[in-house]
């Protein structure tokens, strides 16, 4: 993989993981529609780690109050009910994960699924949208157990490319009455430790393999880190500001314009 194609990816990373478009799918695609061959694994987690630090250092001062708060017995309540409710939600999908990862990779990793998946959800977050048209403001750290435990749940399908994690945690969330701003606020902090557990487990699997079978090399692991962590960064606030006041209309006309063209040509 040469310098212009892990460009390419972090550009990609950095855009679609904060997007509801599944990051995973474009991943997925970016190999067969350029013509390069897949990045593997590797530059995966790269990546992901690259928009798991653009996370926290983006939302620094929320769980530096959720961290203050559980450690502390006098810290906001507010703060530690925020912390457990990411804890309580990642539950689902960390388990889901342990189980099906793998399996996952190794049979879906397909263009015509993520076609298939992005039309899919794309209609349920259609509905979701226009049922949260009118929801009034809501308060991200006065969640309840069922709003929480549900939108866990709808995280740990976005292990299917194609779903989009954020995507279907901002929709579970509309479904659960929280307001646009607040759905989001919440899927971003959720992605925070499952994106970090995801991350961990799949880099102690890299480093315990010889270095003689990793097919890409520092310098374009370190690129692509730093092109998606400057480009996810800088998404993060475009993204809450989109969703608050288009919701996730634009987000789902890309998604099936996207299937469509993957399905005609692909």
């Amino acid at each position: 993989m040469d310098y212009a194609n892990t460009i390419l990816l972090g550009i990609i990373q950095g855009l679609t993981e904060f997007l509801p478009v599944s990051s995973s799918g474009h991943l997925i695609l970016a190999p067969v529609v350029f013509g390069f061959k897949d990045q593997g694994l590797v530059m995966d987690v790269i990546l992901h780690l690259a928009t798991l630090l653009a996370i926290i250092i983006f939302f620094r001062q929320d769980l530096a109050s959720i961290l203050k708060a559980i450690f502390n017995p006098n810290g906001d309540p507010a703060y530690k009910k925020l912390g457990w409710s990411i804890l309580i939600a990642t539950i689902p999908a960390g388990i889901v994960g342990l189980l099906l990862e793998d399996w996952i990779e190794s049979n879906l990793r397909s263009s015509t699924f993520v076609a298939c998946n992005l039309i899919f959800w794309s209609l349920v977050f259609w509905i979701a949208d226009r049922k949260a048209a009118n929801a009034p403001t809501s308060d991200v750290r006065e969640l309840s157990f069922a709003q929480v435990f549900f939108i866990g749940c709808a995280q740990a399908v976005a292990l299917l490319p194609g779903t989009s994690r954020s995507g279907i945690t901002i929709a579970a969330g509309l479904f659960g009455n929280l307001s646009r701003e607040t759905a989001a606020r919440f899927s971003f902090l959720l992605g925070t430790p499952i994106i970090l557990a995801a991350g961990t487990h799949k880099s102690l699997l890299i480093f315990t393999a010889s270095g003689n079978h990793l097919d890409v090399g520092m310098g374009e692991l370190a690129t692509g880190f730093l092109i998606t962590f400057a480009v996810g960064y800088l998404c993060i606030k475009v993204l809450l500001n989109v969703v608050k006041r288009f919701g996730l209309l634009p987000f789902i006309i890309y998604r099936i314009l996207l299937a469509s063209l993957i399905l005609v040509f692909y």
